[in-house]
């Protein structure tokens, strides 16, 4: 739980200065809960270990007669090659195959190793192509071979497609017709169906019987209803307690629009100290991969502040949202997603006892943000070269970029104008967290993850995150350390400040992919984190010098059953003092060493 000390201090002095009375003088808060105790984004119980669609089938290719022993003695004088039938691709693009030999007099058998050579050429360009010698008479040092080159003539959907048969049809129709198939230009349309979710889709190419090299796509469907997960972890602070649950449920195809309707539900084991509800929903627009989403987030909070005599804090947050999401790029070596949204949040903490509670700060944001989200893979390793695989590749690099700027619509909270800030103090006002935030500010935020892999039981990963602004922010906006983002061992928002960078870096030891779903997979790691936060501006005086600090090492394991659960202990030392709070008043310490549990587990289907 997020301390307010500092906005709390500034509040209390300007209330005094403002009508003589302090508001809580006698209250030391803590405040409504950090932006990632709120969103609590889930963790899949293990990595992704192979692609969900495949394609199977293609051209047949044939052996090379020439190549046998008894022609070993025949030579031929090359002047040039023909390829004939070759269809959407430069003949210039084979002639690699070929141009060393030009001129030069060389076996009959070499007429088989242009063949595979320009084979091969056609096969890295995504072509499925056989390369044929036809009976011929070589007149003139001219070679010809033929090329049979697919073509997708038509799309057959089998299984269990349910409602989203005609959509999965229509990703592939936009293959479909085309003077040729290539699988690199086919690749988006298949990774897209491949991202339905609750769908597990497979594409077999077969002979039409029609025209030589033409194809029939048979789509195999296979669905799944819905999933539900559960989840326990101790990383919460103990105002509102260390151990919390949540479960949550996906529930697949309710329209036939590749949809998705999603809903969760955290709580500590003190009902009240925190419960977080979620909900969503999402569908696809078009046969482009475009996502419309919507999400609801309401959480309650009421932090154990010790002494009944120091009264009770509550605080209650709404967030609801709207998203629209475009893959620009979607591949299997490097996807890049655009979205644009808005943020529609709602934040109250009051304070008061059983005979009744007093508003204590009210925010009100409306946000429009624009995002990007991008990653990148080994290509090799996709193919499981070298003991490297999809999901634990030779390298690896995502991220995201946002953009954030809040506008005055709504009801959104007004700011309280210059120092200091007397609007937000006249009466029957009620102050936002922090009297010297711009309601309507502007922000970037960056977060990502890389990935080295010298040898496939080895992990170097380096996890940054930075945000900055030039005006000071309401709360909710903040960036934060501690359990949920840097800084592993410190409370969810121990440090809070308006900018702030950070890392997170580690060494792995180990696989992370069981070899089965009823394999163990366990992977040691040690781990050290670094953030650095800023303040805009104080609105009295400085509280706290800036930047900032949180540091923390330690390490742990973590333990991977099949596809079903992933059960992670971390060892975590915070290593720098931070502002804590104690009988005497809020003094300058180093927190505990903390153990820190997360067990997650696939309640339905247990088999997928």
């Amino acid at each position: 739980m997020k301390s307010l000390a500092r906005s709390t201090v500034s509040l209390l002095a300007l209330s005094m200065f403002a009508t003589g009375t302090p508001l809580a003088a006698q209250v030391a808060v803590g405040g409504a809960p950090t932006r990632e105790e709120i969103e609590r984004k889930p963790l899949a119980p293990a990595p992704q270990t192979a692609p969900r669609l495949t394609v199977q089938g293609g051209i047949e290719r044939a052996p090379c007669p020439l190549a046998d022993e008894r022609f070993k003695d025949i030579t031929v004088t090359l002047s040039d090659v023909q390829f004939d039938n070759l269809r959407a691709v430069e003949p210039a693009t084979l002639r690699p195959a070929f141009e060393a030999y030009i001129g030069r007099t060389v076996p009959i058998a070499t007429v088989c190793e242009i063949r595979d050579a320009a084979a091969t050429i056609l096969r890295r360009a995504g072509y499925l192509a056989a390369v044929q010698v036809p009976a011929q008479r070589i007149e003139n040092g001219v070679v010809h071979f033929d090329v049979l080159m697919a073509k997708l003539v038509a799309i057959q959907v089998r299984g269990d497609a349910g409602r989203a048969e005609q959509l999965i049809a229509g990703y592939l129709n936009e293959i479909k017709g085309r003077e040729v198939f290539n699988e690199k230009e086919a690749e988006r349309y298949l990774l897209l169906a491949r991202d339905l979710p609750g769908f597990d889709v497979r594409l077999l190419l077969r002979p039409a019987g029609t025209a030589p090299g033409e194809v029939i796509g048979e789509v195999s469907v296979q669905k799944t209803p819905f999933v539900i997960d559960a989840s326990v972890q101790n990383f919460g602070s103990h105002e509102v307690g260390r151990w919390g649950g949540q479960v949550r449920g996906e529930v697949y195809d309710l329209l036939g629009l590749g949809d998705r309707a999603t809903i969760g539900f955290f709580a500590t084991p003190e009902f009240d100290e925190q419960r977080v509800l979620q909900l969503g929903y999402d569908m696809r627009i078009g046969s482009e991969g475009m996502t419309l989403g919507g999400r609801f987030t309401y959480a309650w909070s009421e932090p154990d502040l010790g002494d009944p005599g120091n009264g009770r804090v509550k605080s209650e947050t709404l967030l609801a949202g709207v998203e629209l999401a475009y893959p620009v790029v979607r591949r299997q070596t490097m996807n890049l997603r655009a979205a644009i949204g808005f943020d529609y949040i709602d934040q109250d903490v009051r304070f008061g006892s059983s005979s009744g509670f007093q508003p204590l700060t009210r925010d009100r944001l409306r946000v429009l943000y624009g995002r990007a989200d991008f990653d990148m893979a080994d290509r090799e390793s996709l193919m499981s070269v070298a003991g490297f695989n999809v999901a634990e590749p030779r390298w690896r690099l995502a991220g995201s970029f946002e953009y954030r700027h809040g506008i005055d619509v709504f009801g959104a909270t007004d700011g309280c104008g210059p120092s200091p800030y007397l609007a937000c103090f006249a009466s029957g006002t009620i102050a936002p967290s922090k009297v010297e935030a711009d309601p309507t500010a502007s922000l970037v935020r960056f977060s990502g993850i890389g990935e080295f892999r010298p040898r496939p039981t080895i992990a170097f990963t380096l996890a940054p995150r930075a945000q900055y602004t030039r005006s000071a922010l309401l709360s909710y906006e903040e960036f934060s350390g501690g359990n949920y983002t840097i800084g592993r061992g410190y409370d969810p928002g121990a440090r809070t400040g308006d900018s702030g960078v950070g890392f997170q870096a580690e060494m792995r030891v180990g696989r992370m992919s069981p070899n089965s779903r009823d394999d163990l997979a366990f992977q040691p790691f040690v781990f050290f984190d670094k953030a650095w936060l800023w303040n805009r501006r104080s609105p009295v005086t400085p509280l706290v010098a800036d930047p900032q600090e949180l540091s923390s090492a330690g390490g742990g394991v973590r333990l991977v059953y099949g596809d079903h659960a992933r059960f992670d202990v971390t060892l975590a030392k915070p290593l720098q003092k931070i502002p804590m709070s104690t009988s005497t008043g809020e003094v300058m310490r180093r927190p505990d060493t903390r153990l820190l549990v997360s067990l997650t587990t696939r309640l339905f289907p247990w088999n997928r």
